[in-house]
């Protein structure tokens, strides 16, 4: 069974990793704001002022327009509100409220039968079984204040305090999708029952507050004690993700340039849905992974060693099939090529040393990458992008630091003012610092034979912690020169001799001309500020091209990035117009059945689907269609013995062919015509 293969496995671990850190990042990213509503709804739902003259205290959530992401939203809310305020809290959505009836009834269900665990008193057993009682069509506004009174209202003998006092919470999370009418008149019934129940409202608006004004007249917004919170922007929360879990060197799974431009331009393009980014990286983690045990590979260092011992000669033959895998070869002499291809223990210890050498990579790369988007990103045009997010989908597609628009931050970095630039280097400093601060250190194979002279092996290990602990001599060594620098310039001037003066005949409009030119030839000098920052310029070109160097250029790179690109887009980037044709024309391609095999693409048989037989028919007829001659091509195919006047009488053969016409219909390749009636208009060519 695959789920014991050892890429199975893996894959498993790394998306438990993932999915434990979106948690962490999700609750950080939210709890401020969760725990500001919840507050909002203490203050104002237990307390008396909030209730008076039927003001119903409102929480108002701009989520933004990411639908499929508001659904953890509410979820999380729901979850701290129970815990800390109350537990009777109703979510009603849109399509289970269509009526006002169907509003009152969701929302009073659900605070009635909310959490029963968690009730007023301790005699509530009866209590619940009566609630059990009732039945949704039951449960109007009447019902739910006869039943919180019988829960708060407390007999004299009893000492308790009025815990009672907890709010009644209903929250509605797709405001714009709501009746307008119907949201008027429920806000109304609510305000006069808001006297007697400490009720507030939640709305989740995706665009603005103003879409909530321009719903609710004076006389209903004046019921509504309003109070905004605002949400994160789609694209704000994409970055935290991209850049906190997956561009970081810690990440197990790496996505190509072009793959990761991909996601991104869906995202941006489409839906600004991070929950679809997210599911669309980990549909590429599956693909990246499944059947090929050489991608176990894709691990932590912890795990390296361990995985590689594990991996079986076929395993270790594929490994050597990969296309940069030739270009270490060639770089090695004649004697350590025939160990690589012939003994497996040897070229097992040279694949741990690569893949280290390969994470001593990434941490360089995306160290580098944090750095150049401190320096550039407050530059003009933004050349390079503003985000981390930007500035990787170049860098890991192409060497960076050839392309024109790299050269032309540098030479606007040369222009930057003193104090610009110390700000800028000593955010550099802290982002070396926190790197300098996550090492994994790296052990030597355990059972590699010390027979395998690897030391002949060339593996150009310049990147890692001592590239980035030399990096940080220089910040630092740079930083103090630029503080201390003085920004004050000499100026010489070259000065004329006296016997040009002498030569200088009156009426000489050359000679003069020649004069004026020379008095105003000014030789600058650079101050010790300039001199410093040019070579400050130098060092950073010369560190970014040896650390930003792109992925595909490194040694065994295909293990642990994904690059796959064409295979992603047509899984990810629907095509419903060519998927919807494709299903009709020829239906054996999704049912994979063998009575709908047709021997060409233009023929028709009777075993089809019915609406692919009625769209088949309807692509031969031109713009308009009669729907008689139309109902006796499509008898003529299900019925081909039958007389030509018997067949398309049968009710059975009538139904099927009213349905099928339905079908299209709704599907948007014909509507009817108001020329003909006996006609359908043809909507696509």
């Amino acid at each position: 069974m695959f789920m014991k293969e050892l890429w199975y496995e893996t894959y498993r671990q790394n998306w438990k990793y993932i999915e434990n850190e979106l948690q962490e990042l999700h609750q950080r990213t939210y709890s401020l704001l969760l725990n500001d509503i919840v507050s909002y709804i203490k203050n104002h739902g237990i307390t008396e002022s909030a209730t008076l003259e039927g003001i119903i205290p409102s929480a108002t959530l701009l989520t933004g327009v990411s639908q499929p992401d508001h659904v953890s939203q509410f979820t999380s809310l729901i979850e701290i509100i129970r815990c800390e305020v109350t537990p009777h809290v109703a979510l009603v959505n849109s399509q289970d409220a269509p009526t006002v009836k169907h509003l009152v009834e969701n929302a009073v269900w659900q605070l009635i039968n909310g959490n029963q665990a968690l009730d007023f008193d301790d005699d509530s057993e009866g209590c619940i079984s009566q609630t059990k009682k009732i039945k949704k069509n039951q449960c109007t506004m009447k019902t739910l204040k006869n039943w919180y009174l019988s829960k708060a209202i407390l007999s004299p003998t009893k000492k308790k305090t009025l815990k009672a006092k907890q709010p009644l919470v209903i929250i509605i999370p797709d405001f714009e999708s709501f009746n307008c009418n119907v949201l008027q008149d429920f806000v109304m019934i609510v305000s006069s029952y808001v006297s007697t129940m400490p009720i507030v409202l939640v709305f989740g608006v995706a665009t603005s507050v103003s879409a909530l004004h321009k719903s609710f007249p004076y006389n209903v917004s004046s019921k509504l004690l309003i109070k905004v919170f605002h949400s994160h922007a789609s694209p704000v929360y994409m970055n935290q993700v991209l850049e906190d879990i997956f561009l970081t060197h810690t990440s197990p799974f790496h996505l190509s340039g072009k793959a990761f431009e991909l996601l991104t331009d869906v995202f941006l393009f489409y839906d600004f849905s991070v929950t679809g980014l997210i599911q669309s990286i980990k549909y590429c983690m599956m693909d990246h992974f499944y059947g090929d045990n050489v991608k176990a590979l894709c691990c932590d260092r912890e795990r390296l060693e361990e995985i590689i011992m594990e991996l079986s000669a076929d395993d270790l033959e594929s490994i050597r099939q990969l296309m940069s895998f030739r270009p270490f070869l060639e770089q090695q002499d004649c004697r350590t090529k025939i160990s690589l291809f012939e003994d497996d223990n040897f070229f097992r210890d040279a694949l741990y040393k690569k893949i280290n050498r390969l994470h001593d990579y990434l941490y360089s790369f995306y160290m580098c990458l944090r750095l150049l988007t401190v320096f550039v990103k407050d530059l003009p045009k933004n050349l390079l992008g503003k985000s981390v997010r930007e500035i990787y989908t170049k860098c890991a597609s192409e060497s960076v630091t050839e392309t024109p628009a790299f050269k032309d931050c540098m030479q606007l970095l040369k222009f930057q003012s003193q104090m610009k630039l110390v700000e800028s280097i000593k955010s550099a400093l802290k982002i070396v610092n926190t790197y300098l601060q996550n090492l994994s250190p790296v052990k030597p194979l355990r059972l590699s034979p010390t027979k395998n002279n690897l030391n002949n092996i060339l593996l150009n290990d310049d990147l890692g912690e001592n590239f980035v602990k030399t990096l940080r001599v220089h910040l630092l060594t740079f930083l103090r020169q630029i503080e201390n620098a003085s920004t004050d310039t000499t100026v010489a001037t070259n000065s004329l001799s006296d016997t040009e003066d002498n030569e200088n005949v009156p009426g000489n409009r050359y000679k003069l001309k020649e004069k004026l030119l020379k008095a105003t030839r000014i030789d600058r000098v650079q101050s010790e500020f300039e001199m410093v920052r040019s070579r400050f310029v130098s060092y950073l070109e010369d560190m970014f091209s040896k650390g930003l160097q792109p992925a595909h250029a490194q040694t065994f790179h295909e293990i642990l990035f994904f690059s796959d690109v064409s295979n992603v887009r047509k899984h990810i980037v629907g095509s419903p117009r060519g998927a919807v044709h494709t299903a009709l024309s020829n239906p054996v391609h999704y049912l994979q059945c063998s009575c709908c095999h047709l021997p060409s693409s233009d023929s028709v048989i009777d075993t089809l689907p019915d609406v692919c037989l009625a769209y088949k028919l309807h692509r031969e007829c031109g713009k308009h269609i009669n729907l008689y001659d139309w109902l006796q091509a499509f008898a003529a195919v299900l019925r081909p013995e039958d007389d030509d006047d018997q067949r398309h009488q049968d009710p059975t053969v009538q139904l099927r062919f009213t349905r099928a016409v339905a079908e299209l219909q709704f599907l948007g390749f014909i509507k009817s015509s108001k020329r003909k009636t006996d006609h359908v208009m043809r909507l696509t060519w």
